[in-house]
């Protein structure tokens, strides 16, 4: 997976990626979890894709550092998993089971919100995959992992459409 930073990038990204799948359901999920030995229980391992199934596709989305973005079709990860213990979750994550038969209508990237010594930043972290029930999801990076949560845009969302569906 490469990441990108430039906002240009990113969205170009999300243009390769999404075209063609809106108009598409989703149709699943995967999320990873890491037992942690200390602990004696699974963790949820966010630094490690989404990975989203669209249609027939699946796409790996992530997140890293502050604001650098990786997708790419199929099941791809930024690193190797050998020595870890990981079991991928399919259901029971309730953001994402809220969307799962929905279709994709758009796909944007959102601003995040940031301030370093009072001064805002400008930083796009958002992945933002409307559905055409009007729900919107947000994957968004969580410092330097993936985040995922139901949002309602609003006036104040500073956010550029990358591609919508056609119907």
């Amino acid at each position: 997976m490469l990441y990108v930073t430039a906002k240009a990038a990113k969205l170009q990204l999300i243009q390769d990626c999404f075209s063609g799948l809106v108009g598409h359901p989703i149709l699943g999920y995967e999320l990873a979890q890491l037992w942690c030995d200390d602990d004696q229980q699974w963790s949820d391992w966010m630094d490690v894709p989404l990975f989203l199934t669209v249609g027939d596709s699946t796409l790996s989305i992530s997140w890293q550092k502050f604001d650098d973005l990786a997708m790419e079709v199929g099941r791809v990860l930024p690193f190797s998993l050998s020595g870890s213990t990981v079991r991928w979750l399919s259901e029971g994550v309730a953001v994402l089971d809220a969307i799962l038969g929905n279709t994709i209508a758009a796909v944007s990237l959102g601003r995040g919100q940031m301030a370093i010594g009072g001064r805002e930043l400008e930083i796009w972290t958002r992945l933002l995959i409307t559905l055409d029930n009007g729900t919107t999801l947000d994957v968004f990076n969580a410092l330097d992992e993936n985040g995922l949560t139901l949002v309602t845009l609003g006036p104040g969302d500073e956010v550029i459409q990358a591609v919508a569906w056609q119907p």
